[in-house]
């Protein structure tokens, strides 16, 4: 897949089907309508091309960076896995919501990308205005540019979108945000040093350093998670919060203590897939309150592990 960050340095060989969006967390919606575009980009022989944005369109009405369920990096990995010949990724900001929808089909969909084939989901709007539309295509250029609508996607009739999976996992719901994700929701980040205090207690953890400064983080608490490092995957308990036994306001913390596992991966790259709320973070009075907790915790996730076993 080739990856473009602004219009003037995209070039490509032969028509294209083009779909357009934000693509935060590439839900099942998402992946109904890239599917879409993949496909008929594959009976009409056409190469695909997503435009997307770096940043989420709030950050520019509201001034503030909001968290993403799948920051850039990780989405161009998941864009090429589905199979994407073109990427362009532009910033969303003041030339994006300026540009009337005419000029954006005319000049960036038909001259530059070459585009027979736009494919949108149900509510896509884009353009001045959100003047851009599946009914605005097909009323304005039909002649040059068939405009395919995707419906939407429902998981137990609620609608998938990108901000009722946040609402989800804002609440511990991993799995609800798991059906809708098509996937475990995750994070990933680089294995440092932290203060050996879970190695004290007989419960080493792997601190986190998150890849991606604005990954949305799901409601703070202790959650079973499949663990993937470098020499394989693992189960694990992972704590994310303020760690209010020290007492200390060091910000959010993600440790993992990863079961029948005590190799050295200091340095490394960490995946964390949510399985599981387990509970919700909590002071303790001592280390030893901790340290039984934690085993309560452990023996809570075997026995749901034996069942997972046992009924999958």
């Amino acid at each position: 897949m080739k990856c473009f960050y602004s219009f003037d340095k995209v070039q490509v060989e032969g028509h294209t089907a083009v779909t357009i969006g934000m693509f935060d967390g590439i839900h099942l919606g998402h992946i109904k309508v890239i599917q879409g575009c993949l496909q008929v980009a594959k009976d009409s022989g056409l190469k695909t091309c997503v435009i997307t944005f770096s940043n989420h369109p709030a950050d520019h009405f509201t001034g503030k960076r909001n968290e993403l369920l799948m920051p850039m990096q990780e989405k161009i990995v998941a864009l090429e896995s589905l199979g994407i010949d073109y990427a362009i990724i532009l910033p969303f900001d003041s030339f994006i919501v300026e540009l009337p929808a005419k000029d954006f089909i005319q000049d960036q969909l038909l001259d530059r990308l070459k585009a027979t084939i736009v494919v949108l989901g149900y509510d896509n709007h884009f353009g001045k205005n959100r003047e851009g539309s599946i009914a605005f295509i097909q009323d304005k250029f039909s002649a040059e540019l068939e405009a395919i609508s995707i419906d939407v996607a429902k998981v137990d009739d609620v609608i998938v979108s990108s901000s009722q999976i946040k609402k989800y996992l804002s609440e511990g719901e991993v799995l609800k945000a798991k059906a809708m994700l098509g996937q475990p929701f995750s994070i990933s980040g680089k294995v440092i040093h932290g203060n050996q205090n879970g190695r004290k207690i007989g419960f080493p953890t792997a601190n986190m350093s998150l890849h991606a400064d604005n990954k949305f983080i799901p409601q703070l608490g202790v959650y079973l998670c499949e663990v993937k490092v470098e020499s394989g995957s693992f189960y694990g308990l992972t704590n994310m919060g303020y760690r209010p036994t020290l007492n200390k306001d060091e910000g959010i913390h993600i440790e993992t203590h990863i079961l029948g596992f005590d190799g050295d991966i200091y340095g490394q790259n960490i995946e964390i897939q949510f399985m599981e709320k387990i509970r919700s973070e909590k002071r303790f009075d001592s280390f030893e309150e901790l340290k039984n907790q934690i085993a309560a915790d452990l023996a809570w996730a075997k026995l749901y592990l034996a069942q997972v076993h046992v009924t999958s």
